[in-house]
């Protein structure tokens, strides 16, 4: 009880404060308001429309564009140019892939940073004591976030593509598949040397659940992640497996 009555006394404090603070204002200035507006409302106030905003781009794209994605891909913290189409649509024209009536598309504007620590470690097979602390990262790293599990959740995306710090967040998030679920053991031994593991919290199994695409053609090509281990995940949900497994495949073929 005495934790529940020093929250109610702080509660009724705080409501005081406002319902003052208000009284003050009612016959202020317009400037004096706008102000106090500033002051102590405008940053959450940006924060909620910039959402809104993505939220509603979000729901129009799906709405408008063609009648259904066949392929979708996050690129995060890569040092490409994030306008250029290049890679999508020659995957998609490599595919025979028809983009008036289904959708191709990678966004390489994602970004994902672990401000929990400044140093990576260079040993990708690594245990969920390591992973990042996700409460700390910003805004823009926020909204991306929300972008990605939005699409996850719509069942529209199918390959999450990043450096070392983006690779341990989907893992420890449980969003990349197990790649055992999308592969032959035959087809898996082409990628053995290249396999990227994360330890499972419950069984302290290595589970392969990425794959190295640092020396992959395509990605040099387009200088996705010049000097930057890169790695490229299943997404657990993808309803496009087949055309993933065929992107990771393109990415390796010399021109």
């Amino acid at each position: 009880m005495g934790v529940y009555n020093e929250n109610r006394d702080k509660n009724q404090n705080m409501r005081d404060e406002i319902r003052e603070q208000n009284a003050k204002l009612k016959g202020a200035p317009f400037k004096e308001k706008l102000s106090y507006f500033k002051e102590y409302y405008l940053k959450s106030t940006l924060i909620i429309l910039a959402i809104l905003v993505f939220l509603g781009s979000l729901i129009y794209s799906m709405l408008s564009g063609p009648e259904d994605t066949v392929f979708a891909a996050l690129f995060y913290n890569d040092t490409g140019d994030s306008s250029d189409t290049s890679l999508a649509d020659n995957f998609a024209a490599y595919m025979g892939i028809d983009t008036e009536k289904h959708d191709v598309y990678i966004d390489a504007t994602m970004t994902y940073h672990d401000t929990s620590s400044t140093e990576i470690s260079t040993e990708v097979t690594t245990d969920a004591t390591t992973a990042p602390n996700t409460s700390m990262y910003s805004y823009d790293d926020y909204v991306g976030l929300e972008k990605s599990m939005a699409l996850i959740a719509a069942k529209e995306l199918d390959v999450i593509v990043g450096d070392e710090a983006t690779f341990r967040y989907y893992c420890k998030a449980e969003i990349y598949a197990d790649l055992r679920d999308f592969f032959t053991e035959t087809e898996l031994e082409a990628y053995k040397d290249r396999l990227c593991y994360y330890e499972n919290e419950e069984t302290g199994e290595l589970v392969p659940y990425g794959i190295s695409i640092t020396n992959s053609p395509k990605i040099k090509q387009y200088h996705y992640y010049d000097g930057i281990d890169s790695f490229l995940g299943f997404v657990v949900n993808s309803q496009n497996p087949d055309n993933a497994k065929a992107f990771l495949a393109y990415i390796d073929m010399e021109d």
